[in-house]
């Protein structure tokens, strides 16, 4: 056997204090002789090193994934299906339905917006009447907060069904309201609230049951938000046509507390286990493995309530940053474009809740699309594309060409792309913080949607009253279309953050 030397013999952190246990000869600790060389002390010493490397590697990985863990097969759930399995699916299909009873309904608005401006408050400013939708689609998301509070101590089925009633009930009590700031207590704030519950949790919890395609359960959850849009639009035009506008608020809130109870049982939220079940080999014990070879005491993982941690992140901060920009400007086309064929094209109002309709079909094929180019290109990367094609919907065809073609072509555009940030932005933070807590910390990114969309609604609406004399819509679509520019290279910092190759997938 050849003697061993300082070249051949791998050094470790320990080795220092194994030399006054193996040797047996006056060797300076820089030299090795055969005398003093024993293989099993090196092999120790080798194992130890792995050993602290693994618990490194694995800390890293923690850090970088939000605590999460991509072990899609014991991901430390309790619960008798697994990820992926036929029930994640069925969970994936309710959620889908809260998304269309909840979001959609919201997406319809503009055709009780159309109707309050032209009809029954004829005579009220454009900024009060819009009031009634920028309450209800702040709250919807600014309320996601106190869900993802909520959903750790309570039985998620139970917040989606309470919501769902309630929300119906805001409806029923619209339909008796006969002053503006009675509609936006009711049909704005108290439905707004309520409806964030099945809404946040309908569109989260899926997340937790899919792993391998999860951008496209998330195309399919949104999808539900398109085809509710789509078909309340409709509904709402005929029951106010032929019924009147109480009748048909009565209606969709009984199919709301119908839809939204009947579902809620699905939406059951994978939550962690308690310490002491951790199943073998899972990601906490393996974890703890690692940590007790390295010699390291593994803390722990505590729940609190509110955890603002995150917030100090750079990256959480610039995507939350791109969801205030992006995610305001996503309502105008919705309230905007049916008033603007009747108030700039001269057309009928069928054709502005047509609009409606065509943002909502087309935003169908839009999540498809993003959920599934997500998947094999990430959605960070997918979110630039759409977000500048958003912008090119507003600043490059709607702006220029005040004709029927051209805003029937913006309206498309803009449900392909537009419709589908919301559900690119979740997607992005399921890949950059994982899904053990995907409920509260979309709930921290969609204050800022929230906040957004109040002011960036209002100052449309005041654009159009004041510098537009109630006809003249550049400036509310320039301010659309520049908020929407700012979100795209606020993507871009975060992009080039995350990795400056430019085939990298995140």
């Amino acid at each position: 056997m050849t003697p061993p030397t300082a070249s051949n013999i791998a050094k470790t952190p320990s080795s220092a204090s194994l030399d006054t246990d193996v040797r047996s000869c006056a060797c300076k600790p820089s030299e090795e002789c055969a005398d003093c060389y024993d293989p099993s002390a090196d092999e120790k010493a080798k194992a130890q090193a792995q050993a602290q490397a693994q618990a490194r590697a694995s800390m890293a990985s923690k850090a970088y994934n939000g605590g999460s863990s991509n072990n899609d097969d014991d991901d430390g759930c309790d619960h008798r299906y697994g990820r992926d399995s036929w029930f994640a699916w069925a969970v994936v299909f309710a959620g889908c339905i809260q998304g269309m009873i909840t979001l959609g309904a919201s997406r319809a608005h503009g055709v009780y917006q159309e109707y309050y401006v032209l009809n029954e408050f004829a005579t009220s400013p454009t900024a009060s009447i819009s009031w009634i939708g920028s309450l209800q689609n702040t709250l919807l998301n600014l309320c996601g907060v106190l869900v993802g509070i909520l959903s750790q101590f309570v039985d998620s089925r139970v917040l989606s069904a309470g919501g769902s009633v309630v929300m119906g009930l805001a409806f029923v009590l619209a339909s008796f309201s006969t002053q503006l700031w009675q509609l936006a207590l009711t049909q704005g704030a108290l439905y707004g609230a309520a409806a964030s519950f099945p809404y946040i949790l309908g569109v989260t919890v899926p997340m937790q049951w899919v792993g391998r395609n999860r951008g496209f359960a998330l195309a399919v959850v949104y999808m539900g938000s398109g085809l509710g849009g789509m078909w309340i639009s409709l509904l709402t035009r005929t029951c106010i046509e032929s019924l009147g506008r109480q009748w048909s608020q009565r209606i969709l809130g009984c199919i709301m507390v119908v839809l939204g109870v009947g579902l809620s049982p699905l939406i059951i939220a994978r939550t962690p286990r308690a310490e002491g079940r951790q199943a073998e080999g899972g990601p906490r014990a393996e974890e703890q493995a690692a940590a007790a070879a390295a010699g390291v005491t593994a803390r722990p993982a505590r729940r609190t309530a509110l955890d603002f941690s995150v917030v100090a992140e750079r990256r959480f901060q610039l995507i939350a940053l791109a969801s205030f920009f992006a995610m305001g400007p996503n309502t105008i086309p919705y309230l905007l474009m049916p008033t603007y064929v009747a108030d700039v094209l001269k057309e009928t109002s069928r054709l502005g809740s047509s609009l409606v309709t065509i943002i909502n079909v087309s935003g169908i094929f839009g999540r498809f699309a993003a959920g599934m180019l997500s998947d094999r290109f990430g959605p960070v990367n997918m979110l630039l594309l759409w977000v500048l094609l958003a912008a090119f919907s507003q600043l490059g065809i709607w702006l220029p060409f005040a004709s029927v073609p051209a805003v029937i072509a913006s309206a498309a555009l803009f449900g392909v792309t537009g419709a589908s940030i919301v559900g690119m932005l979740l997607n992005a933070l399921s890949r950059l913080y994982g899904v053990r807590r995907i409920t509260y910390i979309s709930g921290l990114v969609y204050m800022t949607y929230a906040v957004s969309s109040l002011l960036v609604a209002q100052t449309a609406s005041l654009m159009l009253d004041t510098v537009g004399h109630g006809i003249d819509y550049t400036w509310p679509i320039v301010y659309e279309g520049l908020l929407l520019v700012a979100a795209f290279f606020v993507l871009l910092a975060l992009r080039l953050r995350i990795s400056r190759r430019l085939a990298f997938k995140v």
